[in-house]
């Protein structure tokens, strides 16, 4: 019984341990890549102060790593709600609806066309006997 406490409590501070480098990897992880952002939104503000002449006023070595990190990740969110609301339909139908509809458009605008010219002919030759029957009412009058 003592043997398997032992074991146990050996197991339990190992598992902490790791619990506690597990913990401190993604601190470390999430700062590294805090500073990665802000060295990039650094770099764009240069780089719009270059080309455009303008001073954005950004200072991002003083915003605190949750701001940054929170900010890209609904940056991210809303570019991928976009792409999504694009390609998928959205408001006025995505890429792929439009697509589909185009086809079936076509298929039905071919459908309708054969359609129309069997009409026109009908309707020609109708228009046709009427006006025989206008000058042939003429005639005898």
């Amino acid at each position: 019984m003592v043997l398997s406490t032992r074991i146990c409590v050996r197991f339990l501070r190992s598992l902490s341990n790791m619990a506690g480098d597990l913990w401190r990897f993604a601190l470390e992880t999430a700062e590294m890549l805090a500073t990665r952002l802000r060295e990039l939104v650094s770099s764009g503000q240069g780089f719009v102060r270059a080309q455009f002449g303008v001073e954005l006023g950004l200072k991002p070595e003083l915003y605190p790593s949750w701001l940054v990190l929170s900010t890209a990740a609904v940056g991210l969110l809303l570019l991928l709600g976009a792409s999504w609301a694009a390609v998928c339909g959205g408001a006025g139908g995505g890429l792929l609806v439009r697509r589909k509809l185009a086809s079936q458009v076509n298929q039905s605008g071919d459908e309708a066309g054969k359609a129309s010219s069997n009409n026109k002919g009908v309707k020609a030759e109708e228009q046709k006997k009427r006006n025989k029957k206008k000058t042939g009412d003429k005639v005898r009058k």
